[in-house]
């Protein structure tokens, strides 16, 4: 592996843990465990208004703004790491 993906895999598990505590909070489950294949079809939580509280918590927590485009194309985890890691570059 190169050093580059090494230091992407290692951004998308920092940001993947920053998100499983807001995922814990915004979608009031301690228990909950995501990953990069989560999808919000697999959490019953993360409905319309979930979506806000979890898009307003990553936004805060990374100090970042997603465009309404962005947001309305967020369907998993993985989006949101790869978006999140899109915006810190």
């Amino acid at each position: 592996m190169t050093d580059r993906a090494t230091d992407e895999l290692v951004s998308a598990e920092a940001i993947l843990a920053r998100l499983q505590d807001i995922f814990r909070t915004e979608l009031d489950n301690d228990d909950l465990v995501i990953g990069l294949d989560t999808k919000q079809t697999d959490l019953s939580g993360w409905d319309s208004l979930a979506h806000v509280r979890l898009v307003s918590g990553v936004e805060s927590e990374f100090d970042l703004q997603f465009s309404l485009t962005e947001i309305e194309e967020i369907a998993s985890v993985r989006q949101f790491v790869d978006l999140i890691a899109k915006h810190m570059h």
